[in-house]
């Protein structure tokens, strides 16, 4: 398998090949064809020149044999080849070759160059000379008809120059070979810059793909190395995010199994009771106590105490099942706090008074609206009053009180019971959890009243607060917004 760096920089090089390349003929083609007009331009500048020596003097046979001398030089100097040509292609003159040969040269005046010159005034034109069998660049001028020609060549039509292109290619070469060289310098280190940023690139995946490893097979302690703010650092970032949620959530379905596991046991052990006290006064019936009167009607009627805890029990359990699963939905309504508290204590009077006891409420005297589920919150007051009642002695008085803050009304709950030491304090609301396990066996309690409590006070937004002191009573306390 090709690993990601190797694709990396077999990537930056083949894009680096394929624009070197591109850039080096392009830029060699520029180059050769700047040269090569450069040339031309010379060229056509040196007719001019030359043209402009022939006209010079008055003529004669002296006149144009130092003329021929000078264009020698010239054609020296600039390593060139000077050509004169008369109006029917006849050489009058060539620096390449002496004047006793000059009747041996073809006929010049179908040269391309000089059929463009006829034509245009000037002609250029690259080929391979017959005469000296080079590679020339030729470049061709018709005498000024106006000037007319020169003293020294009466029947001077044309001024042809012309240069070897073998130190032009040779030159081209050179700079072709720079290229080259400077390509391949470029792809040396284009190939060592990618395999460095390859290595940068590939090194961070590779710790990535060895931590998702470690996370398959469990390890969940490592941390990636966050080293930049791109693409490939916040991925890293993001896993160690997701790792850190897979801990917590392992540790919250740890968690939760633990609590699943303790709450099967405390609902097994909560059931066990009642339904195990329950066969027991059925079976004695049964063997033949229903026919004894002075117990049948007290085993029937314990019996039935045990099936109303038993229910009492499993709608708890309901309860508490649909709150923590978000099926039971708040309905939230304005309503009237003051009547409502009123009411609310005057369905526990009768209750409180076979115990001898009081519920009352100490509300300001006139409306007050708040913001709640006033079924919800019945309930959630009702347990704890219904607690309150349930703990406390004859005499005592139970007081539900309401306070008005700035936006907001305190709902307080307050008993005379015998008051919960302060270690208890932080889990009393916890399903099953009791404080005085026998005696709240035996008044009635399910173990799960506080808990739903504690579920419908925070769906309102509040928090409730317990305070209490040993052998003076508790108070339980929340907030609601007006």
């Amino acid at each position: 398998m090709t690993s990601v760096r190797t694709k990396i920089t077999f990537t930056y090089f083949l894009i680096s090949v394929l624009i070197i390349s591109t850039l080096g003929i392009l830029f060699s083609l520029e180059i050769e064809r700047y040269y090569f007009d450069r040339l031309l331009g010379n060229l056509h500048t040196e007719t001019k020149v030359l043209s402009a020596i022939l006209h010079e003097g008055n003529g004669g046979a002296v006149q144009r044999g130092e003329k021929e001398k000078e264009m020698n030089a010239i054609a020296l100097a600039s390593m060139m080849r000077i050509t004169l040509v008369d109006s029917s292609g006849t050489v009058l003159y060539d620096s390449s070759v002496p004047d006793s040969l000059l009747h041996t040269l073809e006929n010049h005046g179908q040269r391309p160059e000089i059929v463009d010159a006829r034509k245009a005034g000037t002609g250029s034109n690259e080929r391979t000379s017959r005469t000296i069998s080079h590679d020339l660049l030729y470049v061709a001028r018709q005498i000024d008809l106006v000037e007319g020609p020169p003293a020294v060549y009466p029947n001077l039509q044309f001024i042809r120059v012309s240069v070897e292109l073998t130190d032009v290619n040779k030159i081209m070469y050179e700079i072709r070979f720079k290229i080259v060289l400077a390509a391949i310098v470029v792809l040396i280190l284009v190939i060592i810059a990618s395999q460095v940023i390859a290595r940068r690139l590939s090194n961070p995946i590779v710790e990535i793909g060895d931590m998702v490893k470690e996370i398959k097979a469990g390890n969940l302690d490592q941390k990636l190395p966050v080293r930049s703010q791109d693409e490939i650092g916040r991925l890293a970032a993001l896993i160690n995010e997701m790792t850190d949620r897979l801990k917590s959530d392992i540790e919250q379905m740890k968690k939760l199994e633990r609590v699943r596991t303790e709450f099967l046991g405390n609902v097994s052990h909560e059931l066990r009771t009642p339904i195990f006290s329950l066969k027991g006064f059925l079976e004695t019936l049964i063997d033949g106590a229903i026919d004894d009167k002075s117990v049948n009607r007290a085993f029937v009627e314990k019996a039935y105490h045990h099936a109303n805890r038993l229910d009492g029990l499993l709608t708890d359990l309901i309860e508490i099942s649909r709150i923590e699963s978000g099926e039971m939905k708040m309905s939230f309504r304005y309503f009237d706090v003051s009547s409502w508290s009123k009411q609310l204590t005057s369905d526990f009077a009768d209750i409180a008074a076979k115990k001898k006891q009081k519920v009352v409420a100490e509300v300001l005297d006139r409306e007050i609206l708040v913001l709640g589920d006033k079924d919800r919150l019945k309930q959630a007051v009702g347990n704890i009053i219904d607690n309150a009642i349930k703990y406390s002695s004859e005499g005592a008085t139970t007081v539900v009180r309401l306070e008005e803050t700035e936006g907001k009304i305190s709902l307080s709950v307050a008993d005379m019971g015998p008051g919960i030491e302060p270690e208890h304090l932080p889990r009393i609301f916890e399903r099953f959890y009791r404080v005085d396990k026998a005696r709240s066996r035996e008044v009635g309690g399910t173990g799960l009243g506080l808990a739903i409590v504690k579920h419908i006070v925070e769906a309102h937004g509040s928090k409730i607060v317990v305070t209490s002191e040993i052998g003076k009573g508790t108070s339980f306390s929340f907030e609601l917004k007006k």
